[in-house]
């Protein structure tokens, strides 16, 4: 039997931790104003009383979680889509494995997708890089999501990494939830899609082998995520021509913050899930006489091949691929006034970076890769 005890610095919170961890979020004057912002609908009396209703964190994450991610969706998107739904049966704990888009809101508005289809809604991995306030962690923790602990040695990594493990497993095969957790650590800032090969390994440390096979009863399945317009572009494309310049470039306090919620506020256009073939139909044909680098990379590319595959594009996706190979690839994809459009929005997020240096044609090609690379790995995918 598992001691649960120990997953208590990283598991959500507990029921019957709801009050006091919803009161000191009304006391921080940072979550107010933040969520006065995303939920400017509602008055402040009425979104205490909605917190404070809350009696089971599942109740909290259908109310309050909820109408908080539906009213992002409603500022900043066109629309917000899933598809794929028949491939996983209900009633059954998956762990979805998606590329990695937006810090806040890839989980987000899948725990919004799936509970619109009367799906549970899943716990999600964060990292706790992330959590730069008390509050914020207060939140994402009352709102169902796990900790993972970075910027440890790596005498402390490899437990860490096992306790998390050990989590997931638990979770999947004995609490019954899903999980929902990125490919890799980190957002892919250039948008091409890798799933990396430490994370299927972490999950498969609690399996017993190691080996792939281990990963059969997590219920793997990909995901693919289709944003028409990134928010965070022109920061992406910043942190990129930085670190090109200067490989040992670190972020800046409050980077993170201001990336959380340019994508929260910030125009998305469509937004669309695609839920993938689950792992166990694919898993088969990874030989587990293969030594386990090579059954993670294919296990890994696999998944990727599956996320590849079932990305949705958009008209931005094919005028960037033209533009940035010079060659017309997919001019029947987009209109004049499409390619117009999306010229126009380049023009106006390079505009938007300031940084020591400039250089805009660098900075131009670099979003312009961002919005390529799903196109390419698209028919790369449909050609395998």
């Amino acid at each position: 039997m598992t001691d649960t005890t120990a997953f208590n610095d990283i598991r959500p919170y507990l029921n019957e931790e709801i009050p006091a961890v919803v009161e000191r979020l009304l006391s921080s004057d940072e979550f107010r104003h933040t969520f006065g912002k995303i939920m400017r609908d509602y008055k402040p009396e009425a979104l205490e009383q909605m917190m404070r209703q809350s009696t089971t964190i599942e109740e909290f994450k259908s109310s309050f979680g909820y109408s908080a991610v539906q009213a992002v969706a409603k500022a900043s998107t066109f629309s917000l889509s899933l598809s794929g739904r028949s491939r996983i049966p209900e009633n059954k704990a998956y762990t979805f494995i998606s590329n990695h888009r937006d810090i806040v809101l890839d989980s987000a508005f899948l725990n919004v997708l799936l509970a619109d289809i009367q799906y549970k809604m899943p716990q999600v991995a964060i990292g706790d890089n992330l959590l730069s306030r008390p509050w914020v962690e207060d939140f994402v923790r009352l709102n169902g999501s796990f900790i993972v602990r970075r910027g440890v040695n790596m005498r402390e990594l490899i437990a860490q990494s096992q306790k998390l493990s050990a989590y997931i497993r638990h979770t999947i095969t004995t609490t019954g939830d899903s999980i929902w957790i990125a490919q890799r650590e980190g957002r892919a800032k250039d948008a091409d899609d890798r799933t990396q090969s430490s994370v299927l390994k972490m999950l498969a440390m609690s399996g017993g082998n190691w080996g792939a096979q281990s990963l059969a009863e997590l219920q793997i399945v990909p995901l693919s995520l289709s944003y028409e317009y990134d928010p965070c572009d022109y920061l992406k494309a910043r942190e990129m021509l930085r670190k090109k310049r200067n490989p040992g470039y670190k972020k800046a306090p409050g980077e993170d913050m201001l990336n959380m919620q340019t994508g929260i506020f910030g125009y998305k256009g469509r937004v669309h899930f695609t839920i993938g073939t689950p792992l166990a139909d694919l898993i088969g044909s990874v030989s587990p006489d293969l030594p386990q680098v090579q059954q993670f990379a294919e296990v890994a590319r696999l998944i990727d091949l599956e996320i590849h595959r079932r990305y949705r594009l958009y008209p931005g996706n094919y005028v960037a691929w033209d533009m940035l190979d010079g060659v017309d690839h997919a001019g029947t994809h987009y209109s004049p006034e499409e390619r117009e459009t999306f010229l126009n929005y380049l023009s106006g997020q390079v505009e938007k970076i300031e940084m020591e240096d400039k250089d805009v044609d660098t900075l131009t090609r670099l979003i312009l890769t961002m919005y390529a690379n799903p196109a390419k790995a698209y028919y790369a995918a449909q050609a395998v």
